[in-house]
């Protein structure tokens, strides 16, 4: 998995500035963040802390309303500049469709990129698990990490390498996107870059 926060929200919100009259970008930030926060606060629950049902498709639309809540309450928490940043070129009052819809987009592309990273197939837990989705060298591990919050020993294996690279990737187009102003998808021709 890249990591939650900025890697899976850069990995998205070029979407978001391609289209910024129809997609809400506070809102695919936070749904983009919503798969691992569900299953985070499973963990108490489940013993373990890993993939769960906020990795698949009822997770997903579990996500949407708790997400338009984080959304909403992001908006009065954090400072100004960095939500207006992923506002911009908005309406000035979003709808709940809108952001509801955003919300899923962007708890829909952390699962497709898990997939990757961790080559498992959660999507329709509970009725269908498949722990290896690729081939069998895609989970060949050179070596594992202990870390103290899983039971077993994080594998150093091809997906390990996936992972690095989406999550420097994210995150380097997490900060890219915040500082270019969003593209306009108006009707009136091509987008043309402001004249600095």
């Amino acid at each position: 998995m890249p990591l939650a926060f900025p890697s899976h929200q850069g990995l998205i919100l070029p979407i978001r500035r391609r289209f910024p009259e129809r997609i809400d970008g506070v809102a695919l930030c936070v749904g983009a963040a919503m798969p691992d926060l569900v299953d985070a606060l499973a963990w108490p629950m489940r013993g373990e802390l890993g993939q769960w049902l906020g990795h698949s498709l009822l997770g997903v639309v579990g996500c949407v309303p708790a997400g338009l809540a984080l959304a909403w309450l992001a908006r009065r928490a954090i400072p100004g500049k960095a939500v207006s940043l992923l506002d911009e070129g908005a309406p000035a009052f979003p709808g709940c469709a809108r952001a509801g819809l955003s919300v899923a987009m962007g708890a829909l592309s952390h699962v497709a990129l898990d997939l990757i990273t961790h080559g498992n197939f959660l999507l329709f837990w509970p009725w269908y698990r498949d722990d290896h989705a690729f081939p069998a060298w895609w989970y060949h591990a050179w070596g594992s990490i202990p870390l103290p919050v899983y039971r077993e020993p994080y594998p150093l294996a091809p997906h390990t390498i996936a992972w690095i690279t989406l999550t420097i990737l994210g995150a380097v187009l997490f900060v890219r996107c915040l500082r270019k102003p969003c593209r306009r998808s108006g009707r009136d021709g091509p987008f043309t870059p402001p004249l600095r």
